[in-house]
């Protein structure tokens, strides 16, 4: 096995330094001259009709530069992934459909002066009544809140699989739940933020915090009308994002001070314009039903989703597909039926949040499961492993089956690391449960064609100095990827990783390269970057086989330098190869373009498994993670710190949407508006013992075998706590997140 000096090491991160010393600067700490500060007049009604905008004294008001309306608006005023049906401003005459909807916009000289302005807006409404839940939205009758879109049903989705009424017909035990789960906010630390400025040559200028720069250019194209030409977009560092920043966030509005006021202007969200504003992850309802035989071999699954879309389309298209996907999870299933509906509300809006739906599937999946193993009185590993999805068995779910199965190599690492299971103590009043989650998480692979994520472009530079450049047209949310592809380039190209830079979301200086999400740069820009260095190194072996007056083929890279096989003198450092290549005009900077073979919709697939020990107080209904376990089959593991981090971080979020995070929607209008009321864990939450690792079983297509790995401890550590709580105490647990109450009322001793 070949040994690398950069890949599969834990590398510090590039960025390390300027983020703890603060001298990272991220979109609200940018200051241009003459800059103005933009403020959002956002619906007062989840549902009302606008009558009349009046701005008068706002716009009397010293230092006021511009109140900006729907009428100010030269294009269509219109936007949106998938659907463009999201005003930037809604007008007179229009109805508002969520609380985050936009009125009017100030731009202003201080900061102070556009608060004070905001409010002197009058805005007088006809007030509607609103659409607060998918089953109200669906009942007959009911308004349409996008004209012909009947029973409000943004979007269906069904899964068959053999026949249901012969798997449940051969079944001898038959369990069914309803499972509900919360709207959950991203709580990233960096709320909505970006600057804006329009050029001497016209040009319009956006850096801000994004996940995709090109969809923000063609939001802008659509909704204002300016030539995408004319349209410069810069991701700046982002501190975190989540999938609430994966869509076109401020950056219309924004972009829409700037280009009519004709001034560079500042716009950053505060906490509760943010919750309003940016969409969550999804709220459903799903009831599941489960048949199998007393061996505990399942003959038949069938469950309906339910999910409340909120007011616009977004990405519900996609969330709802891998939802219902994700509800057969690792598990080898003869008879299926699984449907879906996003159903349009005047609730928040929901949209991407990590995991992309998985975490409700694996609520649900793995809690059917655990019920059929209590109803069976089955130890519930041997449950799942007996049902586990075999090797060289194709996968029914709509994604890649080019994964290796490795459940088995899961399950053997994961007891290895939870070790005996600690003994409840009855004379404290405490019990502890034990449960396990797996499943069969998606990466994207850049085969879904819409918006460029069919195709990832990447740029290297190489420099006569022996350093060199990356341009990568995804952006650096926090997760580490600029350090990723600096790895690879200083052991693909022989160089000190302090040595490459990594330039990212800029869309003047990047190839496209879609979104980042769906944990999927270290496949998609990894494979790219391979595809580029390869190039440049076909270059330098190419000149230095005539410098050193050898066959190219003789030649191989070794610790900064070309030397000859076998040799321990000859050779060249590359510097040397690469002045004499810069001097000759060799060409050292390349694109690599990587392209997934197949152009039908379809994501990669690797596994995951988490295990927890709970403890719960009978006297306080508290609950405790005593140890939580991860494993995950990366493939290969790029650097092992990073790749922790990840599995730490979506096991901390999947904690909070488990026992504390409830983002509550009454009649429209939120109730939870800061993090006084939104609990999101905290240093006191975390689990006594917590245990991140690996398996690697190389991915076939994968850059060094590695597979996406980002997010996929939400979709099993929720299920494992879930249901180590349900064994710790003999309880049901249908609806999260499980607070202390619910313990106590049902609680069976």
């Amino acid at each position: 096995m070949k040994k690398f000096k950069y890949v599969g090491v834990g590398v510090n991160r590039v960025d390390a330094i300027g983020k703890v010393t603060g001298e990272t600067k991220y979109a609200g700490d940018i200051k241009l001259p003459g800059m103005c500060y933009g403020k959002i007049l956002l619906s007062a009604y989840p549902r009302a009709r606008v009558l009349r905008i009046d701005t008068r004294s706002a716009e009397s008001l010293a230092g006021v530069k511009k109140i900006i309306t729907a009428k100010d608006i030269q294009g269509n005023n219109l936007y949106g992934y998938y659907i463009p049906h999201r005003p930037a401003l809604v007008g007179e005459g229009e109805e508002t459909r969520y609380l985050g909807d936009s009125i009017a916009l100030v731009v202003a000289e201080t900061y102070a002066t556009a608060c004070k302005a905001l409010k002197l807006i009058k805005v007088d409404y006809e007030i509607l009544t609103p659409l607060t839940s998918p089953q109200a939205a669906m009942a007959k009758g009911a308004y349409q809140v996008h004209d012909g879109v009947e029973g409000n049903v943004a979007c269906n989705y069904e899964l068959i699989h053999g026949d249901i009424k012969t798997g449940f017909d051969a079944a001898e035990v038959m369990v069914e739940q309803t499972y509900c789960t919360s709207r959950q906010e991203q709580a990233f630390l960096e709320t909505e933020s970006g600057v804006a400025f329009v050029d001497e040559s016209g040009i319009l200028h956006i850096y801000s915090c994004l996940q995709d720069p090109y969809d923000v250019v063609e939001d802008i194209y659509l909704a204002l009308g300016i030539p995408k030409s004319k349209i410069h977009v810069k991701a700046t560092p982002t501190g975190g994002a989540f999938g609430g920043k994966l869509n076109t966030t401020i950056q219309v509005q924004l972009a829409a001070m700037a280009y009519i006021a004709q001034v560079p202007v500042q716009l950053v969200l505060d906490r509760e314009e943010s919750f309003i504003f940016h969409p969550k992850r999804h709220p459903d309802e799903i009831r599941i039903k489960i048949g199998a035989g007393r061996d505990g071999k399942i003959h038949a699954l069938e469950a309906e989703v339910i999910s409340d879309a909120g007011p616009y389309a977004v990405r519900t298209h996609e969330v709802l597909g891998l939802t219902v996907s994700a509800l057969v999870g690792p598990y080898s299933l003869p008879n299926v039926h699984l449907t879906g509906q996003g159903i349009y509300t005047n609730n928040l809006d929901s949209s991407a949040f990590r995991g992309f739906g998985a975490p409700q599937a694996g609520v649900a999946r793995e809690g059917i499961v655990e019920k059929l193993a209590r109803v069976l009185e089955m130890d519930s590993l041997f449950l799942r492993q007996k049902n586990f999805l075999k090797s060289g068995e194709e996968t029914i779910s709509p994604v890649l089956g080019d994964s290796p199965v490795s459940l088995d190599l899961l399950k053997d690492r994961i007891l290895e690391k939870m070790g005996p299971f600690p003994e409840s103590t009855p004379d404290t009043g405490k019990r502890v449960g034990r449960a396990f989650g797996f499943d069969m998480p998606v990466f994207d692979v850049s085969a879904i064609p819409v918006l460029c994520k069919s195709g990832v472009g990447i740029a290297v530079e190489l420099f006569s100095d022996a350093s060199a450049s990356v341009y990568a047209g995804g952006t650096e949310l926090g997760q580490g990827s600029t350090t990723m592809l600096a790895q690879i380039v200083a052991e693909e190209l022989g160089l000190q990783i302090n040595k490459v830079f990594v330039e990212m979301g800029d869309t003047w200086t990047c190839p496209r390269a879609g979104r980042t999400s769906a944990s999927r740069l270290t496949y998609v820009l990894g494979n790219a970057l391979l595809l580029a260095t390869e190039k440049i190194r076909d270059t330098l072996i190419q000149r230095a086989a005539k410098m050193l007056e050898t066959n190219k083929d003789e030649l191989i890279f070794v610790d900064g330098e070309i030397k000859a096989k076998g040799s321990s003198s000859k050779g060249l450092s590359l510097q040397e190869i690469a002045e004499v290549c810069s001097n000759e005009g060799l060409k050292l900077r390349e694109e690599g373009w990587f392209k997934f073979p197949e152009d039908r919709y379809m994501y990669g697939h690797t596994f995951m498994a988490s295990a927890a020990d709970v403890e719960v107080d009978l006297i306080t209904g508290e609950i405790k993670v005593l140890k939580l376990v991860n494993v995950h089959d990366s493939g290969k593991v790029i650097n092992p710190d990073l790749a922790k981090g990840q599995l730490y971080g979506g096991s901390i979020q999947a904690l909070g949407y488990a026992l504390t995070e409830d983002l509550i929607v009454q009649d429209g209008k939120l109730m939870t508006p800061s993090f006084a009321e939104y609990l999101i864990p905290t240093a006191m939450d975390m689990p006594e013992e917590f245990v991140a690792d690996f398996v690697e079983t190389p991915y076939p297509t994968g850059p060094y075998g590695a597979k996406g790995l980002a997010e996929h401890s939400l979709n099993t550590t929720t299920p494992a706590i879930l249901n180590a709580i349900c064994n710790a105490v003999d309880i049901d647990i249908c609806t999260i997140p499980i607070k202390p109450e619910y313990i106590l009322e049902n609680i069976r001793t």
